[in-house]
């Protein structure tokens, strides 16, 4: 749709339903699934626990310092309730790990080529059975499917870092999340933000949570970016079924404690910040919120537009180090927009 025509009331409500479809996909193969086949949920509004996870770690299985053991226990000495073991191209046998505090998901990173030419894809696919193996000269999005059939979660990794456009990250459907900050490709080459890339992805039509990783090599680089999902309880299947639905924000430092989107406003709480943004299609769509010069803020609301309502909107907030948190977004509720129309 043109954007010029979105302010337009047909558009707005038909933008809403198509963005963020609570339904599209619920029962299509897996070729036909596209990114925006899983709504996610507002993990604030929703019952369960909140846990820390990392989700893209390595070891000497690959090319990590340390053994799975001793990686795990690294994470668990610093409260991390869920890892995720993502090695390159394998898997490991991680039982005997896992226990009523702690849980350990089995995974692995694949690197399919690209069709443009590109560097290839990094793929961080969770939840994988022992012993897996993938064929490497798989082509992207059967390798893709090969994880979902055997009832694998994949999230694309570090997008800046490995150089792609919105066409490399077309080419592949069936994802669940993107990489919005990675820590090993910010601290080693300064290009650990995928926040370009995900908003890309968000006015394609995606509704796409992201998520913070390490992407641990080194034992230095441990617990630097991270995601709190918040889930009904820290079994497989808890933990799993709130990762598939979104229910978590990425950080790399700050604490969200709500975000929501009521009466025609949007609202955030947090740990201290100096800046909170909130961020949403449009032509230069964003709204900032500063703390005063040598003050911190904890909460921003700011009310919709009424000449052009946002499709969807997601928060940003920086502490005093220079620190990011990102909430998912969130879209706008069609009775919202109504509003915000029929007020005008």
């Amino acid at each position: 749709m043109d954007r010029r025509t979105f302010i337009k009331t047909t558009g707005v409500v038909a933008a809403h339903a198509a963005v963020f479809s609570s339904t599209v996909g619920a029962k299509q193969s897996p070729q036909q699934r596209s990114p925006q086949a899983v709504y996610h949920l507002n993990p604030f509004e929703q019952q369960g626990q909140w846990y820390k996870a990392a989700f893209h770690v390595h070891t000497t299985t690959s090319d990590g310092d340390v053994d799975v053991p001793t990686r795990l226990a690294q994470y668990r000495d610093l409260g991390y309730a869920i890892v995720a073991v993502t090695d390159h191209w394998k898997t490991n046998d991680l039982s005997g790990f896992s226990d009523e505090k702690f849980l350990a998901i089995n995974g692995m990173e694949a690197h399919p080529q690209t069709r443009t030419g590109a560097p290839a894809h990094h793929l961080v696919c969770l939840n994988l059975p022992h012993p897996f193996e993938l064929d490497r000269k798989l082509q992207a999005q059967e390798l893709v499917d090969n994880v979902i059939q055997v009832g694998g979660k994949v999230i694309y990794a570090h997008p800046y870092w490995t150089a792609h456009t919105i066409e490399e990250m077309s080419e592949i459907k069936g994802y669940i999340g993107v990489e919005v900050f990675n820590a090993v490709c910010q601290i080693r080459w300064g290009k650990g933000f995928g926040n370009v890339h995900w908003d890309q992805t968000l006015n394609k039509g995606w509704a796409l949570p992201a998520v913070a990783t390490d992407d641990v090599h080194s034992s230095k680089e441990i617990d630097v970016g991270w995601t709190m999902i918040k889930a009904r309880g820290l079994g497989k299947a808890e933990v799993m079924e709130a990762i598939a639905a979104g229910s978590y924000y990425a950080s790399c430092g700050p604490t969200v404690e709500d975000f929501h989107i009521k009466d025609g406003v949007v609202g955030i709480q947090s740990s201290p910040a100096v800046q909170i943004r909130f961020q949403f299609d449009r032509a230069g769509g964003g709204r900032v919120f500063n703390a005063k010069e040598g003050q911190t803020i904890t909460s921003a609301q700011w009310k919709l537009p009424t000449n052009s309502p946002p499709g969807w909107i997601r928060a940003e907030v920086i502490d005093r180090q220079g620190r990011y948190a990102w909430t998912n977004p969130l879209p706008v509720p069609q009775e919202t927009v109504k509003k915000i129309i029929e007020s005008k």
